[in-house]
């Protein structure tokens, strides 16, 4: 092996990974190989259960959403509910002072 290529195992899939700093060229020794040698059923029930707790994730960022949504119309009903309750009071403008 030349002395500019190293291998090391890549620390999310853990394939070999060979890299030549000559180059500058990173490949997969054996493309082939899978993580953790696992099947395609339980990959797929993996996919699945992530796609599950996704989907609660987003729901119940959707819920909070619409909790603050409402809560903010709410807000915006008292406020406009106390002017009314106040009396037409002239505004006061920071030029109108001379």
């Amino acid at each position: 092996m030349a002395k500019d290529v190293f291998l090391f195992s890549c620390p999310c899939c853990s394939k070999q990974i060979e890299l030549d700093t000559h180059s500058g060229k990173a490949r997969a020794v054996i493309p082939t190989e899978a993580k953790g040698n696992q099947s395609i059923d339980s990959l797929f029930a993996a996919q699945q259960h992530e796609s599950k707790r996704l989907d609660n994730v987003f729901d119940n960022a959707k819920q909070d959403h619409q909790k603050q949504d409402q809560r903010l119309d709410e807000l915006l009903r008292k406020a406009k509910g106390d002017t009314k309750k106040t009396p037409a009071d002239k505004l006061r403008r920071p030029f109108d002072l001379d």
